[in-house]
């Protein structure tokens, strides 16, 4: 369904600095299937997710290069009018903030509504009172006609993040992107909406990308896992096996900083340093000056992902766990 090849998009800062937020980003998702993303704040996980949708504002680029094949289409050569005919119909999105991605002056029927009169001209209101009813509900509404009428701010955060995810899956779209949709949601409300969302997929012809922080939920719903760290795809393959078993150094500390709620021998480790700003990333590996394997060879040239036990593809000179993957 969805084939990203050796994307690289060049973003222009505030003092017109030249930002390569993403490099050579090569990802492929199959129908029926969820691609999970996960990095560090600043990885460039939404502005992937955003510039598969086209919503990276054009004046905002530089430099783009690569393709982003959806159903065998290059989005990256889309017009707007031509995007505007698949965003919310073929493609849905899930946006992270929804005060901000939500109108303030709309109630949430009409914002729901809103997508499905774009595509379906002409449609009676019936049919829109049952679409509408119908998304709500599948996004975690019991009652949704008590909140119709309701405008964002006389919502809760939870509520606000179900009407997101409400917008998204209103048509049912071939490709759902959700970046960080269960955020502001309760434990019980993420099973219920993980649930919904996987659901979403039974039939195999429907994909999504999940983006999140919580590794747990991206082991739950996630069939493929991909890492990015400063706008690099370092490691990628099967969810539950690479976070069994990662072989990039930057995935072990992702997974050894998470915390843990039951004490363990291990405790949780932050990642010393910081993300390198797009414009000052080291020269060879991006992660080298924040790695304990760092070598000479890792501060040369910039490591290609290559191929790494089965299904896995990793960009590493040294990868952890590699012995026991080759064994």
């Amino acid at each position: 369904m969805l084939k990203i090849e050796d994307f690289s998009l060049t973003l222009k800062g505030s003092d017109n600095r030249a930002l390569p937020v993403l490099e050579h980003i090569s990802i492929e998702l199959a129908n029926g299937s969820c691609l999970g993303v996960a990095g560090e704040s600043g990885s460039g996980k939404s502005v992937l997710a955003m510039s598969i949708a086209g919503l990276i504002p054009h004046r905002s680029i530089i430099k783009k290069t690569g393709g982003i094949h959806f159903n065998g289409e290059n989005l990256a050569e889309f017009s707007e009018s031509q995007l505007n005919k698949i965003r919310g119909k073929q493609i849905g999105f899930v946006f992270q903030e929804p005060m901000t991605a939500m109108n303030p002056l709309m109630t949430l029927f009409d914002q729901v509504s809103e997508v499905i009169y774009a595509h379906h001209k002409g449609i009676g209101k019936a049919e829109v009172n049952a679409q509408v009813r119908n998304a709500l509900v599948a996004a975690g509404f019991s009652d949704p006609e008590k909140f119709c009428d309701s405008y964002p701010h006389q919502l809760s955060g939870g509520m606000r993040q179900r009407a997101m995810i409400a917008i998204g899956l209103a048509l049912k779209p071939d490709l759902v992107i959700a970046d960080e949709p269960t955020t502001a949601i309760d434990a019980a409300l993420q099973v219920q909406l993980l649930r919904e969302l996987r659901q979403n997929l039974s039939d195999g012809r429907r994909s999504m990308i999940f983006i999140s922080h919580d590794l747990g939920v991206l082991r739950a719903i996630s069939d493929q896992l991909a890492i990015l760290y400063a706008g690099n795809l370092v490691e990628i393959g099967t969810a539950s096996e690479l976070l069994h078993k990662p072989f990039h150094p930057y995935t072990r500390d992702l997974i050894g900083a998470l915390p843990r709620l039951v004490p363990e021998k291990i405790l949780p480790h932050p990642i010393a340093g910081n993300l390198p700003m797009p414009d000052r990333k080291p020269v060879g590996c991006v992660y080298s000056d924040r790695c304990n394997r760092c070598r000479p060879e890792c501060l040369e040239n910039r490591p290609k992902l290559r191929q790494a036990g089965i299904n896995r593809l990793v960009s590493c000179y040294f990868p952890v766990n590699q012995e026991q993957a080759d064994g």
